[in-house]
Parts: C-alpha cells; structure tokens; sequence
C-alpha cells in the first residue's frame, strides 16, 4: 500500500475522532471569511453613505486579532493531533518505515484535515455570506438591503492566511516525528510537560504567581485615573502571568496537599481521581491557561460590546440634545419670536438661551491652538439647565473653582485634568461633565464653566455668543426636521465683511455617520461566540485525548472490583474540574478586567459580567456532559 493510501485509510478511519478538530477549525474559518467578504465584496455597497472606510478598518482590525488567535489555537489543537497519532504511528517503525516516511505520513493526515476544515469553513461561509451580513447589520441596527455577493480575493485571502498558519503546524510535527527517537514515538502521548519539582519551588513559584496576579488586580483597580493605558497595559500582561503561574504553582501545590492528606485521600472515591488529577494538571497546565485567559478575553470582547452600544446611543442622545440651535456674534434675537417660526411646522418640546464667552486659544495653557474655546458663567449654565430639565448638581463654584464641559465617547485613555489654567490664573476642576448643556456645540467647543465673578473678568478679552436652542417634538423623523430647517437657515445673518453675524446649525436624526461603531459591537459578539467555542473546544480535545491513556488505568480498576459506577463518578469530579477551575478562576477574572473596562468606557458593566458568566457556565455545563459521555465510552465502557 502506497504512502498516499494509507495515509487516506487512516484519515477516514479516524476522522469521527478528529470531527472536533475539524468543526473548531471549520467554523475559525468560516467567521474569518465573512469578515473578508464584508470587507472585499460588494455586497455592502449600500454604506457608501454610512463610513463603509471605517466599517472595512474595524473588521480588518477583528481580522487581524482574529488571525493571532488561529495562530494560538491551530499550534495547539495540532499539538493535541499530534499527541493522539504518536503511539499509532510509531508501530509504524516495526513494519520497515523509516522516521521520514512516518513524518509524511502524518503531515498528508493532518493536510487532509486541514483541507476538510478549510473546505467546509469556505463553502459554509460563501453559502451563509448574506445570513452572516444581515445579522452583522441587524446587531448593528442599521437597516440596508443585502444582496448576495461572491468575489474571488476573500477566498484568497482566507486560503493564504490559514495555510499560512495550519501548514507551519505540519511542518513542526513533520519536523518533531523526523527528530523522534522510536521511544519518544511510543510513548510521546505519556509525556509529562513538567518534571516533579522541589516543594520549596513550587512554593516560590506559588508565591509569586499569586502576588503577580494580585498586582494585575491592583492594575485594573487603578484604570480611568493618572496613565490609564499603562494601568491596562500593566494589567493585562500581569494577569496573563498570573495565570500562567497559578497553573504552574499554586494549584499543583494544592492539588499534592491534597494528594499527601490521608485523611482525605481515603474518603469515598477521592484516592481514584485526586491523584489523576495532579498527574492531570503536571501534564496540561499550559492547556489551564491558555483556556482561562480565552475565557477572560471572551468576557472583556463582550462586555466591550455592550459598552460600545450604551456609549453610541448616548452619542446620539448627546448630539440630538437640540434639533435647531441659532448661533448670534451680536445681534439680540427674540426666542418666542423664533418659537412661532418653528411651531408653523413642528411643535417645540422645549428650549432655552445663554450667552458664552468664545477666547482665543492664547488665554488656554494647551498645545492645541486651532481648536475654539469658550467660557460660561455658571448662573448661565444653571438657567440653561433648569429650563431643558437636565441637572446642574455641583454647589456654586469658588473662585479658583471650575467644570469643564465635554462630550460623549467611545473609550478615553486620557485622564481627566485636575486643573486648568485660563489668562495665565490656575482652576481647580471639579468635574468633566458630558451632559449635553449645549449640545451638538459641545462637541466643537473647549467649554469651561467658571463663577460669574471670573466670567466678567474674562469678558473684556473674547466676544459673547448668544445661543438659542430648540428641540422639536418628532425629531427622529427626518421629514418633521426638514420641515422648519428652510426658515432656521433664513435666520442666518451676514455682515458686510462675509462673516455670518447670525449662523444656524440644523441637527438631523441618526444619519449612520458613526455606524462603524455599531458594526464594531456586532463583530465584538461573533468574537466573544469564536473565543468561547474555541476554549470549549481545547477542552474537549484534551479530554478525548486524555480518555486513550486512561482506559488501561480503568481496565485495571475494574478488574480489582471497583464498579462502573464508582469509576464513572469518579471521572466525573476530574472532568468538573477540568471544566470549572477555568471558569471559576475566569469568574474573578472578569470582575476586574470588566470593571477596568468600565472605567475607561465610564460605563457601569455589572451586569455585563454577570449575563457572560452565566452564559459561559451554561455552555461549559453543556460540553462537560457530552465530554463526559464520549470519555467515558472511550476509557470505561
């Protein structure tokens, strides 16, 4: 039988065993694609008009992040292939084949599942192209009508990156059959990734696993004050040590405590599976933690969803705070006068004035000159506010005492400034305040609120602005706006000079302009859905390959009396930590990585934390039981 052959007999004989592989890598494969045909066919041409340059860089971006992860879980699930056809192909030997032959043999087997993958992921994601586009849009809230779309460059690009990482992995286990001695193939799957250990090291190394993830808890704890990004940056390379460290040190450690501890060790069934399970955790620690960090990720991908999506829609709110507002360098305007105007078409909800102080940037200690600033006096603010409804809950302002106005974000690395200086005197700021007190202005304004003392004193050195603000009922209509926007423009004033006297600024419903921010929540969703799947799916390979070694420990069990039974529930508490452990230490993960997430997107993620945990939980549950099941037939029955 020719080399070719028996590498085909093999594959299809054993392709049930590696239908997990191939699913993981299939559906890897299938969300990379649609990102691809997102980007490159014309499918979604219909958000020319909605920022498709920024939508294209946001999922190019998931792209790139998405193809790291494939690197991470391709060398790992491939580890896991190789593990499993070790001892197999290493009978080999005795049947005349030489290392290099053996080598190519398992790279054709493991070319025929990286084909099988890529195949059914390509084919699933050109078939489900539209489905995947209107679910990305319909997250998205953006209504467009899809139309089905095949180019040839996704599937290229889709083909070069995942051969690109899926054939260095058959290269690496060509490259480890060739160095492999008849031993090293005979027993390989037996292998233990870490030698017994000195307590005094594995203390050390408890010691300082858990004070560095401690010190990434300390991190994250300090993130939306002073050098934010080094916090995140700290954090998240302290906590991914950690990990690292509690795997390697502190849970082994405990797990031998356990181990030495008569009195428990000989309680019920433990001496049948605490044992396993140090041996267990010895030999897949690496497998603890990419899994747990997986997890963490998922959890902080989702709640950054969630966060995006609370923080457009008050970026709306904020910019259609008003429908109108009427900007005056001079003359005084009558406000009912303008309301009547406005009513002939539309009905006002409400509206208000008040008078700013625009400076030119020399009076601001700031490196950035072209932008426009302005002070208003807190009398004036207050007014504002109470008229619109909106709270003004700071107690009057001192006078080396100010609030700086901003508007709403995304995320800020940048930490709020303690002070400001304005003509050369220091103020304390309170506050940051993105309410939108003058609202769609504010976001094209430096706008300091300062005591009226200070206003007056600063007044000699800027120009007064009067602004007029109105809010129509049925402002989410474009129509409704349109229908009073003809007689706002003819309030525009010009003076002699060509500068307006009188401007106007007309507010248009939601108009998609930032709807790459929507898109990008969409794409954190199928994230968090590929990560999770993705750690499930580590798990389950492990286990299915832990099940081979361990059905000759199970046939000796059962044949000094111990039932199935017993052996059964045994397997089941060295799965549930399997499964668990993971998620537990994920659970506190979570609470810090999310709560960093909030402080820096300023919102309150809680709940966030909590649905993903639960979601997590249930799907983990889900894929124990049937681990279970499928363990126990290949190592018990």
């Amino acid at each position: 039988m020719s080399l070719l052959k028996l590498s085909c007999s093999n594959f299809r004989r054993s392709v049930r065993e590696y239908a997990v592989l191939i699913i993981s890598l299939a559906f890897s494969v299938f969300i990379f694609f649609n990102f691809q045909n997102v980007i490159y066919s014309d499918a979604m041409d219909v958000l020319a008009n909605m920022n498709k340059d920024y939508i294209d860089m946001v999922i190019q971006a998931a792209s790139v992040v998405f193809s790291v992860f494939m690197l991470f879980f391709t060398w790992y699930a491939t580890n896991v292939f190789l593990n499993q056809r070790k001892k197999e192909i290493g009978i080999y030997i005795f049947m005349g084949l030489d290392n290099a032959r053996i080598g190519k043999m398992y790279a054709l087997e493991a070319f025929f599942t990286g084909v099988t993958a890529w195949a059914a992921g390509t084919a699933a994601g050109a078939g489900f192209s539209k489905l995947f586009q209107m679910l990305l849009l319909k997250m998205a809230d953006i209504s467009a009508d899809i139309r089905f779309s095949f180019s040839l460059r996704p599937v290229l690009i889709t083909a070069g990156v995942f051969w690109l990482i899926y054939g260095l992995m058959i290269i690496k286990g060509y490259h480890s059959i060739v160095k492999s001695s008849v031993l090293d193939l005979l027993t390989g799957a037996k292998k233990e990734e870490m030698k017994p250990e000195r307590p005094l090291w594995a203390a050390v190394k408890s010691v300082l696993g858990t004070a560095v993830l401690l010190s990434g808890y300390i991190c994250s704890m300090h993130t939306g004050e002073e050098e934010t990004l080094l916090f995140v940056l700290a954090a998240v390379i302290l906590v991914i040590v950690g990990i690292y460290l509690l795997y390697n040190g502190l849970i082994p450690f405990v797990v031998r405590k356990m181990c030495r501890n008569k009195n428990y060790l000989y309680q019920k069934e433990h001496i049948l599976w605490v044992n396993s399970l140090a041996y267990r955790i010895r030999k897949n620690f690496r497998m603890y933690a990419i899994v747990t960090v997986l997890m963490t990720a998922a959890v902080t991908v989702l709640g950054t969803a969630f966060a995006m999506q609370h923080r457009y829609d008050k970026m709306v709110h904020f910019q259609e705070m008003y429908t109108y507002q009427v900007i005056s360098f001079g003359p005084e305007l009558d406000r009912t006068e303008i309301i009547q105007g406005i009513e002939e078409n539309n009905q006002v909800e409400y509206s208000n004035e008040l008078t700013i102080l625009a400076l030119p940037s020399e009076y601001f200690d700031t490196m950035y000159t072209n932008a426009g600033y302005a002070v208003v006096s807190e009398s004036q603010i207050r007014q504002a506010a109470e008229e619109v409804g909106l709270d003004w809950d700071y107690p009057e302002l001192g006078e080396d005492q100010a609030v700086d106005l901003s508007h709403v974000m995304i995320l800020s690395l940048l930490s709020p400034d303690k002070t400001t200086v304005i003509n050369g005197r220091q103020y304390d700021v309170l506050a940051t305040d993105d309410t939108a007190y003058l609202g769609d202005l504010q976001r094209s304004m430096d706008i300091t609120v300062l005591s009226d003392s200070q206003y007056a004193e600063l007044k000699p050195y800027g120009s007064e602005m009067k602004i007029y603000n109105f809010k129509i009922a049925d402002s989410d209509k474009l129509e409704k706006v349109n229908a009073s926007a003809d007689y706002i423009r003819s309030l525009s004033q010009q003076s002699e000079d060509g500068t307006y006297e009188v401007g106007s600024n007309i507010i248009y419903p939601e108009s998609n302009e930032d709807s790459y921010i929507r898109v990008a929540y969409s794409v954190c969703v199928f994230m968090f859905a590929t990560l999770i799947l993705a750690a499930g799916s580590i798990i389950f390979l492990k286990v299915g390959n832990d099940a081979r070694e361990d059905r000759e420990r199970y046939t000796i069990l059962k044949k000094i009396g111990i039932s199935e039974k017993i052996l059964w529930k045994s397997a089941g508490k060295e799965l549930r930590f399997t499964y668990y452990c993971p998620f537990v230490l994920m659970a506190v993960n979570s609470i810090f990585a999310i709560r960093a997430l909030g402080s820096v997107m300023r919102e309150d993620l809680t709940y966030v934390n909590v649905i993903s945990a639960l979601s997590i939980l249930i799907l983990f549950t889900l894929i124990y039981l049937i681990s279970l099941r499928n363990y126990g037939k290949r190592a018990i029955e």
